[in-house]
C-alpha cells in the first residue's frame, strides 16, 4: 500500500526523508552475499529499536520476529527474495508503513518509472488479476486487457508478483485466462515504463465534474490540481475520486485540501511518541487513548491555502476503495467531516500512519512509522479505514467502457439534495 512520507502538523510544506531518499541511493547490491544481508539487518534493527512508533506496538519484538523468518532469510538468493522475507517479519508488527525496500524498487520510486511489463494488478483466487494496462508499455503492445488473470509465470502457477519482475531486456513467459474463459501464452520482454498519472478532470454533465487523483506523490502536479480545480470553479459538484490511490506527502494533502476546506478548519492530529509522553506525564491519561490525545493536543493538522489558488465552494462528493491508503484516507475523512461530503464506494485500506523512508545501507531503503493520525471527529484511521456512507460493491477490475456505478451513486446523491454543508 502507499504511503504519507512526510510527517508534520503545520501548515507548512514538510520534507523530511526526502533528500536521504533522492541522494543517498546506491547501485543494486545482491543480497546473495551474506555480508549484506547481515548489513541490511543491523542496520534495520537499529532503526527499529530507536526510531519506530506506533502506540501500542512493542518495536522491542524485531529480532523474535527476525529469529521466525531465519530460514527464509538465510536461503534467499535474490534482492527480492531477501525482501519478501524481511517484509514477512516486518508485517508481524500489524502495523502499515513498515517495510524493506531493494534497491530497484527505491530506485523506481525516486525516478516514477519501473522495469517490468507494464500493468497494475491484484491478487485474486485464480491469480493474478490485472486492473490497468500502462498505455504502449510491454503488456498493452502484446494484447493484454484489464480483465484478463496472469495463472503462470514461466511454466509455474502464479504466487503473487513473484516472478514478474527481472532486468530490462528479459523476457517472460505468461498465460493469462481472459474473460471470456479462454487461455491464451505470452512471452513478453520487460522494458522500463513510467509508473505515474497525472490528475484527471472529466464531466458527467454541465454542473458536475470528476477530479481524478491517483497518488499524493509521484504524479501530484501541484500546478495542474490548481488549473483543474479553477476549470471546475463552475460546477455545482464536484467528485473527488481517490480510488487507488495509495497516499504520498503530507505537503500535497494539505495542498489539495487547502482548495477545499477553509484554511482555519483542523483535519485532525498526527500523534507522535514526545505527544503521548507529554500526554500521560500530564493528565495521567493512558498512551493508548489516542481520541483523547488529539482533543488534548495544540498540534492540530492543517490545509494550506495560496491567495492565487481557487478555492471550490460546491458541493463535494468523494469516491474510496480498499486500495485508497494514508494520504487519501486522510482527505476523505476530512473533506467527510468538515464539509459533509459523502464517501461513496468500499470501505478504505486503513494504512494510515506517518512514515519516512531512509538508508538501509547497500542500496536497500526502510519505511517505517513515526507517527500515527486521528481525525478531528477522534478517529483513528489506521487499522479502521473510512467507510462508506454509501456502499458500492467495486469491480476487482475497471475497464474503460465498463459502467461506473459509484460515480452514477455520486451523481444520484448530488441530484437528491441540497447545497453543501460545513459542519
Amino acid at each position: 500500500m502507499g504511503v504519507v512520507w512526510f510527517c508534520r502538523r503545520s501548515k507548512l510544506p514538510v520534507v523530511i526523508g526526502l533528500f536521504l531518499f533522492v541522494a543517498l541511493l546506491h547501485a543494486q547490491s545482491s543480497a546473495t552475499d551474506s555480508r549484506v544481508k547481515s548489513e541490511v539487518l543491523d542496520k534495520i534493527a537499529s532503526i527499529i529499536k530507536d526510531k519506530a512508533f506506533v502506540p501500542g506496538i512493542d518495536f522491542s519484538k524485531w529480532p523474535d520476529f527476525l529469529k521466525e523468518e531465519k530460514a527464509d532469510l538465510d536461503d534467499a538468493k535474490t534482492d527480492d527474495e531477501f525482501q519478501h522475507a524481511v517484509n514477512t517479519a516486518l508485517h508481524k508488527f500489524g502495523a502499515s508503513h513498515v517495510l524493506l525496500m531493494t534497491p530497484r524498487v527505491a530506485q523506481s520510486r525516486k525516478t516514477g518509472s519501473t522495469v517490468g511489463i507494464g500493468i497494475s494488478t491484484q491478487v485474486a483466487p485464480e491469480g493474478l488479476a490485472v486492473l490497468r494496462v500502462v498505455k504502449d508499455g510491454p503488456a498493452d503492445k502484446a494484447g493484454i486487457v484489464p480483465g484478463d488473470m496472469i495463472v503462470e509465470v514461466d511454466g509455474k502457477p502464479i504466487s503473487g508478483l513473484r516472478g514478474l519482475s527481472g532486468e530490462i531486456g528479459s523476457e517472460v513467459a505468461i498465460k493469462v485466462k481472459h474473460e471470456s474463459g479462454k487461455s491464451e501464452d505470452y512471452k513478453i520482454t520487460r522494458q522500463r515504463y513510467s509508473t505515474t498519472r497525472s490528475p484527471e478532470l472529466s464531466w458527467i454533465d454541465k454542473d458536475t465534474a470528476i477530479l481524478k487523483v491517483y497518488s499524493f506523490e509521484a504524479g501530484y502536479d501541484r500546478p495542474l490540481i490548481a488549473s483543474l480545480i479553477t476549470q471546475a470553479q463552475n460546477a455545482k459538484n464536484l467528485i473527488i475520486d481517490l480510488r487507488y490511490n495509495g497516499g504520498g506527502a503530507v505537503s500535497n494533502l494539505q495542498h489539495l485540501l487547502g482548495m477545499l476546506i477553509p484554511e482555519d478548519k483542523p483535519l485532525g492530529a498526527f500523534i507522535k511518541k514526545s505527544t503521548v509522553t507529554e500526554y500521560v506525564a500530564k493528565t495521567g491519561g493512558k498512551p493508548i487513548d489516542l481520541a483523547a490525545i488529539e482533543q488534548w493536543t495544540d498540534n492540530k493538522f492543517y490545509g494550506f491555502h495560496r491567495e492565487d489558488s481557487p478555492f471550490f465552494t460546491g458541493r463535494v462528493a468523494v469516491l474510496v476503495n480498499k486500495f485508497s491508503g494514508s494520504a487519501s484516507e486522510i482527505a476523505a475523512a476530512a473533506l467527510h467531516d468538515l464539509i459533509g461530503a459523502p464517501i461513496i464506494g468500499t470501505k478504505s485500506a486503513g494504512a494510515v500512519l506517518a512514515s519516512i523512508i531512509v538508508p538501509a545501507t547497500n542500496g536497500f531503503m526502510l519505511q517505517f512509522p513515526i507517527e500515527d493520525y486521528v481525525t478531528i471527529k477522534g478517529v483513528r484511521l489506521e487499522g479502521t479505514g473510512v467507510s462508506p456512507d454509501f456502499e458500492v460493491p467495486d469491480s476487482i477490475v475497471a475497464p474503460h467502457d465498463t459502467k461506473d456505478t459509484a460515480i452514477d451513486k455520486a451523481a444520484e446523491y448530488f441530484a437528491g439534495f441540497g447545497a453543501r454543508s460545513e459542519l
